[in-house]
């Protein structure tokens, strides 16, 4: 027996593969059991499918096809990307009986899924600003501050003070604070250019 054959468009990669040219009929149980039947991931759209078939050795049953975003962390002792995909938001659940439909619709969801952008504060791709990204997290849960503007001048990185001035509760006097105190010439300019648009003159 062989593997299904699946296109695989760019930048995708087959992370798991037990899914094979078969379909669900008596005496074939065993193709149709186990946590996962394929897994695949792309790496720049950090997005990540995974099929099974519900219920396992059950004939009558489905594939189930999940589509997941998800986040890399760096492990510096293997110098490798440790996979996090988000179980808990699904971006899409679907079943499907047809062995060829589900062919049909890897190959259209691979074209077509759009780039997740990892939201979190890095110092470089898979390493987490571990005290810039506890400023994300506190405007997230606290909301903006004047006291939370200080900690992220004073300590937080280029990329949390521009998110910081991207904020919609930001005020002008907290803009001014970025136009006099950014860490970079960047962050400097782009609180003045918000100081000289309509909504804050």
């Amino acid at each position: 027996m062989i593997l299904q054959p699946l296109r695989l468009e760019a930048g995708w990669q087959v992370d798991y593969n037990q899914w094979y040219e078969v379909d669900p009929i008596e005496g074939f149980e065993s193709y149709f059991e186990g946590s996962s039947l394929l897994i695949l991931k792309n790496p720049d759209r950090l997005k990540f499918i995974d099929v099974e078939w519900r219920p396992e050795r059950d004939l009558s049953g489905s594939f189930h096809l999940t589509v997941l975003n998800y986040l890399e962390d760096y492990d510096n002792r293997l110098n490798t990307f440790e996979v996090n995909p988000d179980w808990d938001n699904p971006i899409l659940e679907i079943s499907i009986h047809s062995r060829l439909a589900l062919v049909n619709q890897l190959e259209e969801l691979m074209r077509i899924l759009p780039p997740y952008e990892d939201p979190r504060m890095t110092l470089q791709r898979g390493v987490v600003d571990d005290t810039s990204e506890s400023y994300r997290l506190e405007l997230i849960t606290n909301g903006i501050s004047t006291e939370l503007v200080g900690k992220i001048i004073e300590n937080g990185s280029a990329q949390i003070q521009n998110h910081c001035l991207d904020h919609p509760e930001i005020t002008r006097d907290l803009i001014k604070q970025f136009a006099e105190n950014g860490i970079t010439k960047k962050v400097k300019n782009k609180a003045n250019t918000k100081l000289k648009s309509k909504r804050w003159r």
